[in-house]
């Protein structure tokens, strides 16, 4: 992965789930230095990198390994998003704007279930 164009990455942690539906856990925006722990994991071989080119790119990993991270918010995350100057958004009413973290839904999480992390560069 390349993340050297832009300043800012988004990542949303998801369930997966059979129904199809993957309720999200939580999503944020951070600086491209705010993956390190994301990488780290992968590295310590508790994620796997699934790969991609920023648009997206994906990470996946046990609910024992990212839940801790999610449920105490010890990842580096804007609290309120920086938009920079020339962006566009297609759906303005679409853009959460801010971390959002659902803390009762990591925490339902079995230790054993794979989690997905998806990651947008912002650029």
């Amino acid at each position: 992965m390349n993340y050297n164009r832009t300043p800012y990455v988004g990542l949303a942690c998801e369930r997966l789930s059979p129904a199809g539906r993957w309720p999200r856990l939580a999503v944020w925006q951070t600086d491209v230095d705010g993956l390190d722990w994301l990488i780290e994991l992968a590295n310590q071989g508790k994620a796997i990198d699934l790969g991609g080119n920023g648009y997206p790119s994906r990470f996946t990993a046990r609910a024992e390994h990212l839940v801790p991270h999610i449920v105490s918010g010890s990842f580096p995350a804007n609290e309120t998003w920086i938009i920079p100057e020339g962006s566009f958004i297609p759906d303005p009413t679409a853009y959460v704007g801010k971390t959002q973290i659902d803390r009762d839904g990591a925490e339902q999480c079995r230790s054993d279930e794979w989690l997905l992390v998806v990651v947008w560069d912002e650029s």
